[in-house]
């Protein structure tokens, strides 16, 4: 049987033969028992793994590359969105289009007293609105805190601004009560976080 000789990986200067038509038994058996370094023999072992199966192990848990299957094509995916999906305490501003195509951008706004959380900007990828904010509430004035901390509702800045920092509200002792030294300020500005009522006793 003609043999190819291959240069051993070994310091030395002995050789390891590859068959034309490899019976790879039996060439693992003559290198194993030649005088031949280990590290020649893992190499013709993995030459042997591959040329036998031609694919490596497949460990359990694993998926092979051709049993991958896209569950939703490019061809398949949604391109167009529907209308932006509506904001509590906010307005669109955007067309009454029903459809909105890939790209697209829509805009919003808080009401007064009202502060965003995110950007103002959403727009339309894959059939999805993304990036739709949220507006959160930042002036309280609850009448059932109110009552519990003996307070009301005196005023509220005037101002025709739509940041809620811009605006103020100003409590009061309800009659009969007054105000408790350790209370909180009775100005609360309109911003987001722990709002703490004043305390009148």
């Amino acid at each position: 049987m003609e043999l190819d000789k291959v240069k051993d990986l070994s310091k030395d200067s002995h050789q390891t033969y590859l068959l034309k038509s490899p019976n790879w038994s039996e060439v693992l058996t003559t290198a194993w028992n030649t005088d031949m370094n280990r590290l020649s023999y893992v190499v013709l072992l993995l030459l042997w793994r591959c040329c036998i199966f031609q694919q490596f192990a497949v460990f359990p848990g694993q998926v092979p590359y051709e049993h991958l299957v896209d569950p939703l094509t490019d061809s398949e995916s949604p391109i167009n969105c529907g209308p932006p999906p509506n904001v509590d305490n906010a307005m669109t501003l955007a067309s009454s289009r029903r459809e909105f195509v890939r790209g697209s951008a829509v805009f919003y706004q808080c009401y007064r007293m009202y502060e965003m959380e995110g950007t103002p900007r959403a727009r339309c990828l894959h059939g999805q609105w993304v990036g739709v904010p949220r507006c959160l509430q930042t002036c309280r004035a609850d009448d059932a805190d109110m009552e519990r901390n003996n307070i009301k509702l005196r005023s509220i800045t005037k101002s025709t601004s739509m940041r809620a920092s811009d605006y103020w509200m100003l409590f009061e002792c309800k009659s009969g009560f007054q105000k408790d030294p350790s209370s909180p300020p009775f100005m609360k500005q309109c911003v987001t976080g722990p709002w703490v009522y004043p305390r009148c006793i």
